[in-house]
């Protein structure tokens, strides 16, 4: 655990420049909730932890770090804390409305640390989106045979590819034509989507892995 944490009372934590570097930034007020004891335990153990009194109000900032520990932290802090009035959360330099996609992310990148390789987790190997050749239909490749009809069947080779992000991969749509490059689009809807900020998250894993030989059918 960083020493980072023990700072001093009334010593300000900016939540839009902390969350580039940090996880997530969460800034609260004390709550009547009978759960605040614990929301606020957790939140001292985080990596930055600072308290705040202006005019007699009392405001808390907590910086969550970049690790299973506090990607844990963060988890059980919203689990007592998101609906409470005032909780403002903060990621790469935004204020994300809602806590719900954001537990999403989390309990996604937890999975991953829970992995002997991350990457098995987070990783899907996909047929080349853009190969004219062959029908997807819901990211399944599909043979159709038409009975009693003659056929020649022919061997393709089809180029694999890694797609960085199992999580944002049902959620994007590839564009050939686009003019930026698959890295950027990839990048641009984790962003769009609220995903970017995860540490595992990194757009430039696009790339050609392997091939595999399907076979064509062709009808005389």
């Amino acid at each position: 655990m960083s020493s980072d944490n023990s700072l001093t009372k009334n010593q300000q934590i900016d939540p839009f420049s902390e969350s580039f570097s940090s996880l997530l930034v969460i800034v609260f007020s004390k709550s009547n909730s009978k759960n605040f004891p614990l929301a606020l335990n957790i939140a001292r153990g985080a990596e930055k932890f600072a308290e705040t009194s202006v005019d007699g109000k009392t405001t808390y900032s907590v910086c969550f770090g970049g690790n299973q520990v506090d990607a844990a932290r963060a988890i059980a802090f919203l689990d007592y804390a998101a609906s409470w009035k005032g909780v403002q959360i903060f990621s790469r330099g935004r204020l994300v409305p809602s806590s719900y996609h954001i537990v999403d992310v989390l309990n996604c990148y937890l999975k991953s640390q829970s992995c002997r390789d991350s990457k098995a987790h987070c990783q899907t190997v996909i047929d080349d989106p853009f190969n004219a050749e062959i029908e997807k239909i819901g990211g399944l490749s599909l043979s159709i045979r038409i009975i009693d009809e003659p056929t020649i069947t022919q061997e393709i080779e089809v180029d694999r590819y890694v797609f960085p992000c199992q999580h944002l991969y049902h959620r994007f749509g590839f564009q050939q034509d686009h003019p930026a490059c698959i890295e950027d689009q990839i990048q641009a809807k984790a962003v769009d989507l609220g995903c970017d900020w995860c540490p595992n998250f990194d757009a430039d894993n696009w790339k050609k892995v392997g091939t595999r030989t399907v076979l064509k059918e062709f009808f005389e």
